[in-house]
C-alpha cells in the first residue's frame, strides 16, 4: 500500500487540539502508512515549539510555517502543494481537534474499493451521536452498527478528516481561496469534484470523534455569509440543493455520474 499524505492545519489550541489529535494518531496509525505534513498558521501559543520537539520522536512528519494566518483553503493548499508531485495515491485532511480509531487509515482506504468512481471519503464521526470524548471509544463501534449500507452518498462529506483520491486534485485543482479564512471551501471543492465524475460519500464502518468548532468559531458570521453566497452564485446546482433540502437531487445527480461515460 502507498504511504498517505495526510495534512493538518494549527493554529494555536495546542492543549485542547494538537496535543490530543497527535497522540491519538500516532497511537492508532501505523506509522509506515502516512506522511504527515504539518502547517502551521502563525501560532504563538508554544504550539511550534512543541510540535519541533514531537517531531523528534518519528521521521514522517514535516513542518511548514506560515508567517501569518493564511485560514483553510490557503493554509491546506500549501500543505496540497507540497505533495502533489509525490507518489501519493491519497491526500487526507484532517483537522487538528479530531481524535483517531483503530485503523482508522487501513479502513477508510479499504472504503474506497466499494465504488470506483468514489473520489472523496470520510468517516462517520460524532454529529449525529451522543458518543463524547471520554467514552467514544468504548461506544462508536455500536453506533455504526446502526448503518445498513456501508456507504451514504453526500454532496459535502466531513472535512474534519477526508480522504481525497490524488487523481481528483490533479483534474480540478487545489480549493478555491476566494473562500479564505474559511467556511464553504470544502462544499466547492466536493460538487466540483462531483462535477468531474467522481462520488463523495460517508464510510459507515469507521469513526472518527471530532470536537466540532474547535478551531472554526472564531470566523465572524459575515464572512461565512459572504461565502455562502459566493458559493451559490458559483454553484446554482448547490444553491437549489441547500436552500430546498431535495435529497433526491443529490440523488438523481449521482445516479447521473454513475451512469455517465465522463
Amino acid at each position: 500500500m502507498k504511504k498517505t499524505a495526510i495534512i493538518t492545519l494549527t493554529y494555536n489550541k495546542l492543549d485542547t487540539a494538537t496535543k490530543p489529535y497527535l497522540e491519538s494518531l500516532y497511537k492508532y496509525t501505523d506509522e509506515n502508512t502516512f506522511d504527515l505534513i504539518i502547517v502551521d498558521n502563525n501560532s504563538t501559543d508554544g504550539t511550534l515549539e512543541y510540535i519541533k520537539m514531537f517531531m523528534k520522536q518519528y521521521s514522517n512528519i514535516s513542518l511548514i510555517c506560515n508567517t501569518e494566518n493564511l485560514g483553510y483553503s490557503k493554509g491546506n493548499n500549501i500543505g496540497i502543494r507540497s505533495v502533489i508531485n509525490k507518489n501519493y495515491e491519497y491526500i487526507a485532511l484532517l483537522n487538528n481537534d479530531i481524535l483517531l480509531t483503530p485503523n482508522w487509515l487501513e479502513d477508510t482506504i479499504a472504503g474506497f474499493k466499494l465504488d470506483r468512481q468514489l473520489g472523496l471519503l470520510s468517516p462517520r464521526n460524532n454529529e449525529k451521536c451522543k458518543l463524547t470524548v471520554n467514552n467514544y471509544l468504548s461506544g462508536y463501534k455500536k453506533y455504526l452498527s446502526k448503518f445498513k449500507n456501508k456507504l451514504r452518498y453526500v454532496v459535502t462529506p466531513f472535512f474534519s478528516c477526508v480522504l481525497i483520491k490524488k487523481e481528483v486534485i490533479d483534474k480540478i485543482g487545489l480549493f478555491d481561496e476566494a473562500y479564505s479564512p474559511a467556511f464553504w471551501e470544502d462544499d466547492d471543492l466536493s460538487i466540483r469534484a462531483m462535477y468531474a465524475g467522481f462520488s463523495c460519500a460517508y464510510l459507515n464502518s469507521t469513526f472518527i470523534f471530532h470536537n466540532h468548532s474547535m478551531t472554526s468559531s472564531s470566523v465572524p458570521s459575515e464572512i461565512i455569509t459572504r461565502n455562502r453566497e459566493y458559493f451559490f452564485k458559483k454553484h446554482p446546482l448547490g444553491k437549489y440543493i441547500w436552500e430546498h433540502k431535495r435529497t433526491n437531487v443529490i440523488k438523481d445527480f449521482i445516479r447521473y455520474i454513475k451512469e455517465s461515460n465522463i
